[in-house]
């Protein structure tokens, strides 16, 4: 029985000869438990290391050398000035000079010594998987999937080319009674694949459905009044991809709680040209999102511009779901931020006990000259900035 190897990458000759002769540990950093077999090595992808020192095998699995770019590149979405590239500029310079010098602290190599690298210079062969004769018949077996899998906060190593259609008559479908050239392209949300962007934020205790809105099984899981609320006049203005308030990053929608990497709120400010502007009852508001990096402040500081201090109640907040109140208004860190509209007096003056989170987003009485308005949610591009850590 060939022997797995964990490392001694350097045993290996330039042609490849060398490793028909052993099976090889694939290095994702995360961990592959499948050994790279001799058919494997021909797709596998290889990468290089920073150090000498590296006892990994420098080869990995496509699957988890496409899991490991993704986590890499969820990590520029949410570092420096990577933030204002867009996601094809991203995949574009990742593995150049101006990319890679970014995106280095998300490379460590599993041994701790070393960052790794794809290597350019690879050629990498496609071979198609096929049945091999003689065994089984010829046919593949396919495992079955048990019947107590859940859903789970983990890395898909294949992620579904799936998404969700609004549209009735799909480009494809026949007997739509239009002229094919005629049919407009089905609006659709994405389905989530992975939860990437929680798993490089949170730490590993706020991974659970209770700080990360999850798909709630009430009448099958099909109905639930915020969601429809939230896709269904994202549809009327065919909006599938929103941005964040704070750093303008591209946050795509999802058909399914969590429905965004961060939150959805309603404001009565349109502090962003990309804000909708929704009926919320018999008042209009504006559906406004920011990112899971802006609310725990993993790449960027959200600070107010009148006292300085750091706004911390991102971090309070249930992600990927929507609040029917401003976010920015509770618990005001300064007098800019709790005066009357009108009179510039303190609202929060005579107040008895502390109000609630919803309290602060609602119409106030001044106790001095008695105007009644939104005191404490202030435009919100005027009170907060936000700097990098």
């Amino acid at each position: 029985m060939a022997s797995v190897s964990e490392g001694q990458s350097s045993s290996f000759s330039s042609n490849g000869d060398d490793l028909e002769d052993s099976l090889v540990v694939c290095c994702a950093p995360d961990g592959c438990s499948a050994p790279l077999t001799p058919l494997d090595l021909h797709k596998s992808i290889k990468l290089v290391s920073s150090s000498d020192q590296c006892v990994c095998s420098l080869y990995m699995h496509r699957a988890c050398f496409d899991q490991f770019e993704e986590s890499i590149l969820q990590f520029l979405r949410l570092s420096g000035r990577a933030r204002s590239w867009s996601d094809k500029q991203r995949r574009q310079n990742l593995w150049t000079k101006r990319g890679y010098d970014l995106a280095v602290k998300a490379c460590q190599c599993r041994c701790k010594k070393g960052f790794l690298r794809k290597d350019l210079d690879q050629q990498v062969e496609e071979v198609e998987q096929a049945p091999i004769e003689g065994v089984g018949g010829g046919k593949s077996k396919k495992k079955k999937k048990k019947s107590n899998d859940k859903p789970l906060l983990i890395l898909t190593t294949s992620p579904p080319n799936r998404s969700r259609t609004i549209s009735g008559c799909s480009t494809g479908s026949e007997g739509c009674g239009i002229p094919r050239h005629q049919r407009e392209v089905p609006f659709s949300f994405s389905r989530r694949s992975d939860y990437h962007a929680f798993l490089v934020t949170l730490p590993r205790q706020l991974l659970n459905p209770y700080h990360i809105k999850m798909e709630d099984e009430t009448y099958g899981g099909n109905y639930d009044e915020n969601r429809n609320f939230i896709l269904s006049n994202l549809t009327t203005y065919k909006v599938n991809t929103v941005h964040c308030l704070m750093c303008l990053r591209d946050l795509p929608v999802y058909d399914r709680y969590p429905l965004l990497d961060g939150l959805f709120f309603l404001s009565i400010h349109k502090s962003h040209r990309s804000a909708i502007e929704i009926e919320h009852g018999t008042e209009k508001r504006f559906l406004c999102s920011i990112c899971v990096g802006c609310l725990h402040g993993f790449s960027a500081r959200i600070e107010c511009r009148h006292c300085g201090e750091e706004w911390t109640n991102g971090k309070l907040y249930q992600l990927g779901t929507l609040y029917n109140y401003d976010v920015f208004a509770p618990s005001p860190c300064c007098k800019r931020r709790s005066c009357c509209n009108k009179c510039r007096g303190s609202v929060l003056k005579g107040t008895e006990q502390t109000p609630s989170y919803s309290w602060f987003a609602q119409r106030v009485l001044c106790p001095h000259c008695g105007d009644k308005d939104f005191h404490f949610s202030k435009p919100h591009l005027s009170t907060f900035k936000i700097t990098d850590q």
